[in-house]
């Protein structure tokens, strides 16, 4: 019986070893994740564009942001370009007030990405808008082929730039004719893909296609011509790639992650999980010991509780326990609401109940009773009584 068993081990154990090595060996299949980051070689990365940045900028050095715009952002030398490439460009408010800050100061921003933030959208009443509604922009469904051209005669190519039509969907249905916009790329159909905000001392430049910037299309002369070109209406001095605002952030990849993408690191972390597995199967049974039951251990802190709440009933010093429960408050509101208690004034007052959406003359009556007990040296225990309900009722209702 035994040695029939160990023969469904070892073949088991074979059939997992082959199924590890066939998942390692099968060809795998192609990421078209739209990733735009520069570490990433992928058909959607970012790496060939960023690669080619110092023959757009051989003045000035190339840096990556990993950071928020508000850790980054230089506020005493914002000459700078910014380059960001993604799917969507969503900054919140603070950020894309720190932005345009960073613009008006003499900072040119280059944006591509199908949508923007709700605040700078609205800022610029910056709308994008898709040709077809049925085609997933920037992803390759079908080989018809458009062109892009840029609006700029020194740049304008007779024929256009090639791209398949679903790359080049989206553009840019609205912007404040109150600012000082000039158009500098369109796609077949005529509608804008490429524009130029002048912001202050500097200048936001908007593009609606970013997978033009991807290695897929940046492999090929004339894409990385397109790309070169638009990018060359930023100035040549020093640019910051940015790599935070990704939708795939590479900086935040984990351990396993980067050991499953790297070829012999994977064949490592495989064949160790296997070996794992097989050491579990035939040595657990054999060398598990018989585990011994144990009792939980009773929680006697209820009982411990309440014998020690009936001695102070039978001592009859309710003044002792109100103090004890206040402590207790005062520390609740420090630890949960974030609220200093050493002075309890009507600023105090409101910030607690805003933070605990409790209205304020609740707390006022709390407050009130608090300060009434504190004041006597003894209390009798109806007072104790309704302290307890009053604090009490302000633990349930609170929102932390």
């Amino acid at each position: 019986m035994i040695k029939k068993e160990r023969t469904y081990y070892i073949l088991l154990g074979v059939l997992i070893t082959l199924f590890v090595v066939f998942e390692i060996l099968k060809p795998k299949p192609l990421d078209w994740t739209e990733s735009f980051s520069a570490e990433d070689k992928i058909p959607y990365g970012g790496y060939l564009i960023h690669e080619m940045l110092p023959y757009a900028f051989s003045e000035g050095s190339i840096t990556t942001n990993n950071a928020p715009i508000f850790e980054y952002a230089d506020t005493l030398n914002a000459e700078k370009n910014w380059v960001f490439i993604n799917t969507t460009f969503n900054l919140d408010r603070w950020e894309s007030e720190i932005l345009l800050s960073q613009a008006e100061q003499g900072a040119d921003i280059f944006m591509a990405a199908r949508e923007f933030g709700q605040f700078l959208a609205d800022t610029l009443d910056l709308t994008t808008s898709l040709n077809n509604p049925f085609l997933q922009a920037g992803h390759i469904l079908t080989d018809d082929t458009v062109s892009v051209n840029f609006t700029n005669p020194r740049l304008k190519k007779d024929g256009g730039f090639p791209y398949y039509r679903s790359t080049t969907e989206t553009f840019f249905a609205n912007v404040d004719s109150s600012l000082q916009v000039t158009k500098l790329g369109v796609n077949q159909q005529g509608n804008t893909n490429f524009l130029q905000i002048e912001w202050g001392e500097g200048s936001l430049y908007f593009h609606s296609n970013p997978t033009l910037f991807t290695n897929y299309f940046v492999r090929d002369k004339t894409g990385a011509d397109y790309a070169l070109a638009a990018l060359s209406y930023l100035p040549d001095r020093s640019t910051i790639w940015d790599e935070y605002y990704k939708d795939v952030r590479t900086g935040n990849n984990s351990v396993v992650r980067y050991i499953v993408s790297e070829e012999h690191l994977s064949w490592a972390w495989f064949l160790t999980l296997s070996g794992v597995v097989l050491f579990m199967i035939f040595r657990a049974k054999r060398s598990q010991r018989i585990i011994p039951e144990i009792e939980p251990p009773k929680n006697s802190s209820i009982e411990f509780a309440k014998t020690i709440g009936n001695l102070y009933l039978e001592k009859g010093n309710h003044k002792l326990i109100a103090d004890k429960k206040i402590r207790f408050f005062f520390d609740y509101i420090r630890t949960n609401l974030g609220l200093d208690t050493d002075e309890i004034d009507e600023q105090v007052k409101k910030d607690i109940s805003r933070r605990s959406g409790i209205e304020e003359a609740g707390v006022h009556h709390l407050f009130d009773l608090i300060n009434l007990v504190s004041a006597k040296e003894e209390i009798t225990q109806k007072e104790l009584k309704l302290l307890t309900e009053r604090i009490d009722e302000f633990y349930k209702h609170s929102q932390r």
